[in-house]
């Protein structure tokens, strides 16, 4: 039986001599077995020597166990073809022009297909850096409100031009792999707007509690556009960001907008029990007492704070005139309508400025939905007098001329640029971002006080607090009855504040001086827990000295207590984090119609670009560029 029985020499160490066109080669292969104890299993790992080059073969993957490829095709074959029969059967069979070669010719095409692999890396690290680009140049773009062609028909063509006359032509060649198309640009727009968007709302999820600014108008093309702005916790401040920009498809009653809030936030999966607060403006689609937007979010959480914007109440205030008053003003917009529409008498008027040297060369229009327009309008008058009265002399029109040589006209005139200056004042002071109920109310409160000193010291005669006004001299005109017609305006503004701001409380300021509200526990709207955790807060040295070094960070020192004293640090975030104007829509309504002008009326979808516009969370750029694949620009 044993003659039938194949016998195998299993041994570490195999010579083998190969004669390949007169050149001989020694090749040691080590090979390694293992045995089971049930069968015999042979395997062997192959190792790469240096004279498999002269059969065109190099080796890849792992040095344990070597793959021989072919430096011709590229061909990766398996370990156990690590052999010299098979690697030249694989030469001869497959290619051979090649088989004749000798080892210098494979190490050139070695050394070749190295350098192209190089260039092809090279070439892939370009196009990432060219994609990241993309972006930030889309990014550039959207925030300076221009056009995505702008990309591709001014910023490329530019920088190609600077680089190839300070760097030359090879740094020309890479600047150009950079996409900048139309479509490309509006798809990176679209990208990081909704990243800007998903950071946002994760970020809104973590803390929970928010607050709405809501506000809607019409944009160049007369669509409905619905704008929503939040303000949230992030770390250890309170943020304000951009949330929406919703079209209102047909009309805009307050349940039209009550259903795209809602629908957003149940996409977005945001719960209307955590916002704290909504501020709108006073149309009555959002504050109707049955079918108004407010009215209906009321349902939803009836614990929500609700405000009327302060800026558009302190308006609506400023418009306050009496007759004799009412009819100066309607003087003054006839004055600036005669020359601002006529545009040669605009420039007459303009030559007589220069020639006088005045500060001023052009008029202002009055607006009656522009919040400073009317203080403007009258300073403006006031400044270019002389320059008016000459103007109408010249013009040989008697009517305006005689309206700056009339006493009373010229008083009630300087009264009402003094007066509309501090209502100016006070209206751009409750502008901007960080601005809360408390800081507004305490302003508005502040003005109403103001009123009564102005009214104290316009009986004894101290006309000082309007200094375009006690400038003049009180000629013919009788001193008691201009003293009589400012008390009367200033006690008809005072009424209307009361009537606009009926509750202008100092119950929230203990969430600004809480230390100075130690003794006065009653006055505070405050449950039995909250005034014991604000007692404990308040005796504390250490909270003392938080609160001196955190004066100009009210919402940093607030959240760091959130820990120690959570009942009343709650109560206090609840009233600072309600918005108290619709300033930020009313400043992105003016970004959208820079967006959204009439060469680009027919931009369908405004929000991306308004986001990124607006928004203050800068997108994750790198994060986008790992999705896609690097695509150069050819």
């Amino acid at each position: 039986m044993d003659r039938f029985v194949k016998k195998i020499k299993l041994s570490n160490d195999v010579d083998a001599n190969v004669n390949d066109n007169n050149l001989n080669l020694e090749i040691n292969i080590k090979q390694s077995t293992s045995i089971s104890d049930t069968s015999l299993n042979l395997k062997v790992k192959r190792k790469y020597t240096d004279g498999y080059l002269c059969f065109g073969f190099t080796w890849n993957g792992d040095t344990d166990c070597p793959l021989p490829v072919c430096i011709v095709c590229g061909e990766k074959l398996s370990n156990e073809a690590m052999v010299p029969s098979k690697l030249k059967r694989h030469l001869t069979t497959k290619h051979p022009g090649e088989s004749l070669k000798t080892r210098l010719y494979f190490e050139r095409l070695l050394n070749s297909n190295k350098r192209a692999a190089s260039s092809m890396i090279k070439r892939v690290t370009i196009s990432d850096k060219a994609l990241e680009a993309s972006f930030k140049v889309a990014e550039l773009i959207a925030k300076n409100m221009n056009s995505h062609v702008i990309g591709e028909k001014l910023i490329g063509p530019a920088c190609l031009i600077m680089v190839e006359t300070l760097l030359g032509k090879e740094s020309k060649d890479v600047i150009s792999k950079v996409p900048l198309s139309n479509n490309t640009i509006s798809r990176r727009i679209n990208e990081m707007a909704n990243d800007i968007n998903d950071i946002v709302l994760e970020k809104i999820k973590n803390q929970k509690l928010f607050s709405l600014q809501i506000d809607e108008s019409t944009d160049r093309t007369s669509k409905a556009q619905l704008l929503g702005f939040c303000r949230f916790v992030d770390n250890s401040n309170i943020v304000e960001q951009f949330l929406f920009c919703k079209e209102l498809k047909s009309t805009t009653t307050g349940k039209d907008i009550f259903d795209v809030v809602n629908i957003f936030f149940e996409k977005s999966g945001l719960s209307w029990n955590y916002c704290c607060g909504v501020c709108t403006d006073g149309a009555p689609s959002m504050t109707g007492k049955y079918k108004g937007f407010v009215t209906l979010a009321k349902i939803k959480n009836p614990a929500m704070i609700i405000t009327h914007c302060f800026i558009h109440r302190e308006a609506l205030v400023a418009k306050t005139l009496g007759e004799k008053m009412l009819k100066v003003l309607n003087d003054v917009i006839k004055i600036v309508n005669y020359i601002k529409s006529r545009p040669l008498k605009t420039r007459i008027f303009e030559t007589i400025c220069k020639e006088m040297g005045s500060d001023h060369i052009h008029l202002l229009l009055h607006t009656e939905v522009r919040w400073l327009s009317r203080g403007q309008v009258f300073n403006r008058v006031i400044e270019l007098k002389e320059e008016l009265e000459l103007f109408f002399e010249k013009e040989n029109l008697p009517v305006y001329k005689n309206f700056f040589r009339s006493e009373n006209w010229c008083y009630i005139l300087a009264y009402l640029a003094d007066v509309f200056k501090k209502l100016n004042d006070l209206n751009a002071s409750m502008q901007g971002r960080q601005e809360t109920i408390i800081s507004s109310t305490n302003k508005i409160r502040g003005f109403k006080n103001k009123i009564v000193f102005w009214k104290s010291s316009i009986i004894k005669g101290d006309f000082s607090n309007f200094p375009t006004f006690s400038k003049l001299t009180i000629g013919k005109y009788n001193i008691k009855e201009l003293q009589q017609l400012i008390i009367e305006h200033l006690t008809l503004l005072e009424e209307k504040i009361e009537h606009y701001f009926p509750s202008l409380t100092t119950s929230a300021d203990w969430v600004v001086l809480p230390f100075d509200f130690t003794d006065n526990m009653n006055e505070l709207d405050l449950t039995n827990e909250e005034k014991n955790e604000f007692i404990d807060m308040c005796s504390s040295s250490t909270i003392r000295i938080l609160f001196n070094s955190q004066k100009s960070n009210i919402d940093s020192f607030w959240l760091n207590l959130a820990s120690e004293y959570p009942s009343i640090s709650r109560k206090a975030i609840l009233l600072l984090l309600p918005f108290s104007t619709s300033y930020l829509c009313e400043q992105a309504f003016s970004a959208l119609n820079n967006i959204k002008t009439s060469s680009r009326n027919r931009l369908k979808n405004v929000e991306p670009d308004l986001c990124l516009a607006v928004s203050t969370v800068s997108p994750r750029i790198e994060e986008l560029c790992k999705k896609y694949q690097s695509q150069i620009s050819h």
